[in-house]
């Protein structure tokens, strides 16, 4: 089996925009809001301790909460641009690459992609340069053999 350099990118980037796919409603049909960080909450699960942003935004005169990225410190009073569903105010995310590609399908897709590069490194094919399964032969067509010492 061999897939060309132009199939093996093509699907690399497919397998690595599955997170933006996840976002997609937000990013085609969502409204942008501003929103500012107003506390920083730590969770204990455990014997692990996490903390978070806790930003704030208001829409429709209403305000909601959204929390920030796990173990990303932003200090208080910041503000970031809020993407946020109008007719499902609570589904909102930071408008920002790390915002929009850190989601529930991120794990997805990394995994996807190291299984993507382990069948395409398994199936590529061998390079000329590389001595493996090749033996070699001395001047008398004889296999050279190495002595252990």
């Amino acid at each position: 089996m061999n897939i060309s350099g132009f199939r093996f990118l093509i699907i690399t980037i497919l397998i690595l925009l599955i997170p933006i796919y996840g976002n997609w409603k937000l990013i085609a049909y969502g409204e942008k809001t501003e929103g500012i960080v107003v506390k920083i909450i730590e969770e204990n699960t455990g014997m692990l301790l996490s903390f978070y942003s806790i930003i704030a935004y208001e829409t429709n005169q209403k305000e909601y909460t959204l929390k920030g990225p796990e173990n990303v410190e932003y200090p208080v009073g910041k503000k970031f641009q809020i993407l946020h569903l109008s007719d499902d105010p609570q589904n909102a995310i930071i408008f920002s690459m790390k915002g929009m590609y850190i989601n529930r399908y991120t794990s997805t897709s990394v995994v996807l992609f190291i299984l993507w590069i382990a069948f395409y490194l398994s199936f590529s094919p061998k390079s000329d340069k590389r001595n493996s399964g090749k033996q070699k032969v001395n001047s008398n067509n004889k296999i050279c053999r190495k002595k252990l010492v």
